[in-house]
C-alpha cells in the first residue's frame, strides 16, 4: 500500500473524529463504538507504515493521531486483564476473519455516507445516492445474516456467536439510527 493510500486512510479517520467531536462525542468508550468500522484500515495503516511515516501521518492528521492512541491505550488496558470473557475460543478461520473485516469496512462506509448526508442539510436533493445507500445497506445486513449462518454452519462456539452479535449488533443499531 504506498502513503497516498494511508494518508486517504488516516484521511477519513480524521474527518470522523471531527464529526464526532462536532456531536460532542469526546469519551474514548464512545469514539471506540463510534470508530469500530476503521479498524482494519487502523490495523493496515499501524504495520503497513514505517515509524517515521506514521509519525507524518500523525502530526498531518490530529483527529486520525487521536483514535490510534485511543486505541492503542484501549488494547493495551485489555492485554493486561488477567482474564478476558473471549479467552479459550477458537479463532475464526482466515476467511471469517477477512469476511468480518470487509463487514466492518462496510458498516464504516455506511456511517461516513449518511453521516454526510445528514452534516450536509441536502438528504433531499441526495435522494439518488441515498437510494444507493439504502441499497448498501440492505446488503450489508443480507451479508451480515450470511456471514453469522456461516459461523453457525461452521459450529462456532455459542459466545463466539454472542460475540460476533454483539459487536455486529451495535453497528447494525448506529447505521439504521443514521439511516432513519
Amino acid at each position: 500500500m504506498s502513503m497516498n493510500e494511508f494518508r486517504r486512510l488516516a484521511a477519513k479517520m480524521d474527518e470522523h473524529m471531527h464529526q464526532l467531536a462536532a456531536q460532542g462525542v469526546n469519551d474514548a468508550p464512545a469514539i471506540i463504538h463510534r470508530m469500530m468500522g476503521y479498524v482494519p484500515e487502523l490495523h493496515r495503516i499501524w504495520v503497513g507504515t514505517t515509524d517515521d511515516q506514521l509519525l507524518a501521518l500523525s502530526h498531518e492528521f490530529p483527529g486520525f493521531y487521536r483514535y490510534a492512541r485511543i486505541m492503542e491505550e484501549a488494547f493495551e488496558a485489555e492485554r493486561q486483564k488477567a482474564s478476558r470473557p473471549y479467552d479459550g475460543l477458537a479463532p475464526l478461520s482466515e476467511a471469517h476473519q477477512q469476511r468480518a473485516a470487509q463487514l466492518l469496512a462496510t458498516a464504516a462506509t455506511l456511517e461516513r455516507g449518511y453521516q454526510a448526508f445528514l452534516g450536509s442539510g441536502h438528504r433531499q436533493v441526495a435522494q439518488p445516492q441515498v437510494r444507493e445507500m439504502d441499497q448498501l445497506h440492505q446488503q450489508w445486513l443480507s451479508d451480515l445474516e450470511s456471514f453469522k449462518s456461516a459461523l453457525r454452519a461452521q459450529g462456532a462456539e455459542p459466545r463466539a456467536l454472542e460475540y460476533v452479535n454483539e459487536a455486529f449488533g451495535h453497528l447494525a443499531e448506529r447505521i439504521k439510527q443514521l439511516a432513519g
